[in-house]
């Protein structure tokens, strides 16, 4: 599972960034046809999160992860044929509902393991995902260069690989919760019993709302700084720096801090810390740096890259493995659905806010900044405010696992 959150990443991002380019580019689409076409894709992963929790808690997690993989490598290979409209719309379907299916079966599979701690375990995913992203885009741009079709070819293979390597090795020990069938499941309210549990789970259900914040942010490397880089005339290697430092920092010290921090302090309270470390390190941005060139040019960006790395290495694991504990090892893909739900709403929200911030950079050429360290100050006052309260320790405590085996 490990090796395979790795080379999904890998065939993900050897394809999705070359798409657009390639769409208007050598197909000559308009740009609002491209614009549609990401957009479904996008809305199709984040949007059905909730179906794919759902199926995987009726039918398993095993079936969703191998139906999952086979959509995937079945819609890259119909990217294909993108100069059919209806075909290219099918594709970015069938996309993104391959990672709504996948997505929260694979995150219950993870949290369900014995071998190590929950926090652990997500760290573990995290390293292996951070080294599918970074190596991607440098194998795209090299089947790029021989053909577009070779390049969406040998990105759909790793799927189509693994969906029969999970269909063979893959135990199905996770599937279906309590050794029920799936009819009998649903003969006792299956779907509406699955989503009353979750949304009478008001633990769940505010931990989730406040780590919107947390996904108000995580996008920014990403939207924000470029935007910014844009502004000052930067250039595209500028943004590839960014994020090269933020994947190499977390896969080489992922683990090793994840381990270290379960030692002290709780996951709230590391959730806490990592959030505010990830709005704080915008305030990087706010002095006026006199560096114009050279090495210290890339000062103000490796400290905002270093001290953003840092929150999410030190919030990320906690935060995925939070979810599984409140929802108390019950419809646990389900609560990753709903999760999801949130996490979608805080992207949008925060790539709006920072847009808005950036149109009347007039009233303060900081006001981005602002804004973004305002937010991870926020959360991590409300996490703390909120999640700290007894009742809701009192169910963490109880459904926790050791942290060490």
């Amino acid at each position: 599972m490990l090796v395979a959150a790795f080379v999904f990443n890998l065939g993900f991002y050897m394809l999705i960034p070359f798409l657009a380019g390639y769409l208007k580019q050598d197909l000559l689409l308009s740009a609002t046809l491209v614009g549609l076409v990401l957009g479904v894709r996008s809305f199709c992963q984040q949007g059905l999160f909730l179906v794919g929790g759902l199926l995987a808690d009726l039918f398993g997690v095993k079936k969703l992860i191998v139906i999952g993989c086979l959509l995937r490598a079945l819609g890259f290979c119909l990217f294909l044929f993108s100069q059919i409209t209806e075909l290219l719309f099918l594709a970015a379907f069938m996309t993104g509902f391959a990672g709504a299916l996948f997505t929260p079966a694979a995150q219950s599979y993870f949290s369900k393991q014995t071998e190590l701690s929950r926090a652990q375990m997500f760290a573990l995913v995290g390293v292996a995902r951070n080294g599918g992203e970074l190596l991607g885009p440098v194998c795209g741009l090299l089947l790029l260069s021989v053909s577009f079709d070779v390049l969406c070819v040998v990105s759909a293979l790793p799927f189509a690989l693994f969906a029969l390597l999970f269909t063979v090795l893959l135990p199905a020990k996770h599937a279906p919760a309590d050794s029920q069938s799936a009819s009998e499941k649903s003969s006792g309210g299956g779907v509406s019993a699955m989503i009353a549990g979750v949304l009478g789970n008001r633990p769940f259900l505010l931990f989730s709302l406040l780590m919107s914040g947390y996904f108000m942010l995580i996008n920014q490397i990403s939207f924000a700084i470029p935007l910014h880089l844009v502004n000052q005339s930067g250039a595209p290697q500028d943004v590839a720096w960014v994020l090269t430092l933020c994947a190499l920092i977390s896969i080489c010290l992922q683990f090793p801090i994840t381990r270290m921090c379960e030692r002290w302090l709780s996951p709230d309270q590391w959730i806490s810390i990592g959030i505010a470390l990830m709005g704080l390190s915008f305030a990087t941005l706010v002095p006026a740096w006199p560096y114009q060139s050279g090495v210290l040019y890339y000062l103000p960006m490796s400290l905002l890259a270093v001290l953003f790395t840092l929150g999410t290495m030190v919030s990320f694991p906690f935060i995925m493995s939070q979810i599984s504990v409140l929802a108390q090892d019950k419809s646990v893909a389900t609560h990753y659905g709903f999760f999801y739900l949130f996490a979608g709403v805080g992207l949008i929200s925060g790539s709006a806010v920072v847009g808005v911030a950036f149109d009347y950079a007039s009233l303060s050429q900081n006001l981005a900044w602002y804004c973004l360290i305002a937010i991870g100050v926020a959360t991590a006052v409300l996490n703390t405010l909120f999640m700290s309260t007894p009742a809701i320790h009192a169910q963490i405590q109880t459904t926790s696992p050791s942290t060490s085996k």
